[in-house]
């Protein structure tokens, strides 16, 4: 999927806001939640989204989703990582 198309779906899909957060190397954040939804993309580097159930590595184009609530922690690879966020509140 390429950013444009992603903007697009965000808007289609109600996604109030639009963030863009960068990741230094070999990030490892603390567990936490958030009280909004998110769909993130890739844009560059290597994303890892640990959950209680697992981990999966998103790559340059993945998308992935974070429901409201959901326990959640943000690691990176060496590569780092820049990820566009589509955040909706009330989900």
């Amino acid at each position: 999927m390429t950013e444009d198309e992603f903007r697009k779906l965000l808007a289609e899909q109600g996604y109030e806001e639009i963030r863009e957060n960068k990741y230094p190397p070999d990030s490892d954040g603390e567990p936490h939640t958030h009280e909004f939804s998110a769909l993130l993309m890739v844009l560059e580097g290597e994303f890892i989204l640990a959950r209680e159930d697992g981990s999966e590595t998103f790559l340059v184009g993945q998308t992935c989703d974070v429901p409201a609530g959901t326990v959640h922690t943000e690691r990176t690879t060496q590569l780092g990582a820049r990820v566009l966020a589509g955040i909706k509140s009330g989900d």
